[in-house]
């Protein structure tokens, strides 16, 4: 007992410091854990068909809603390069709508929800005829899908990308995955570029402040 009580003040610097250290974990499991859960999860995935038939699909695993704004196809091959924009389903026509929302690609998607936006075979299709310089598709090597969303929680652009190979076989063309999952674009210069491109895109011309 007198030992304690000689060290009494020691011992008290020493378990306010174990109490701070344990807090200070917590508080950071915390984080990390809040940052987990806000982190944005684009996917984009081939499903329901085969070859080119399968269709693309995008989903939001994120917990937070996202708002697709634009959907690119970017064409590689033959030292070419063309990206493309796929937001409006062109090749439909009045009579094929039985609602507006199917006329184009953008839309809301909350957390866990998924849209296809057509088949793969309709999507190259259009990259191709929109090539400024005539790439056929046989040139094609490479197919990369950028998705542009716009997030609350950010009050700015993401975005994701996958790239696919484009290869043939006896029975046409088959698609196949560089990556199991799409790359998440978050960083500040990809969403700076992503808003820039966005912009150029749109002919919007941002006021110059005085």
């Amino acid at each position: 007992m007198e030992w304690l009580s000689t060290h009494s003040a020691g011992l008290g610097v020493i378990l306010n410091a174990a109490m701070l250290l344990v807090w200070m974990v917590y508080l950071n499991i915390f984080l990390v854990s809040y940052l987990r859960q806000r982190r944005q999860c684009i996917l984009i995935t081939q499903g329901a068909g085969g070859g080119l038939k399968a269709r693309c699909f995008i989903s939001n695993l994120g917990l937070e809603p996202v708002y697709v704004v634009d959907v690119l196809i970017t064409l590689s091959g033959s030292d070419k390069r063309h990206t493309v924009n796929v937001t409006d389903r062109t090749q439909l026509t009045d009579r094929e709508l039985e609602n507006p929302r199917e006329a184009t690609n953008q839309g809301p998607l909350k957390t866990g929800d998924h849209v296809s936006i057509g088949e793969f075979s309709t999507l190259l299709d259009r990259a191709v005829a929109g090539a400024p310089e005539g790439l056929a598709l046989d040139e094609v090597e490479r197919v990369e899908v950028t998705v542009v969303a716009a997030t609350a929680a950010r009050g700015s652009l993401v975005g994701a990308r996958r790239r696919f190979a484009l290869e043939r076989d006896d029975n046409g063309h088959v698609l196949r995955a560089l990556a199991m999952m799409a790359e998440q674009i978050t960083s500040r210069a990809g969403r700076r570029t992503l808003r820039r491109d966005l912009e150029g895109r749109l002919g919007i011309v941002q006021e110059t402040r005085r």
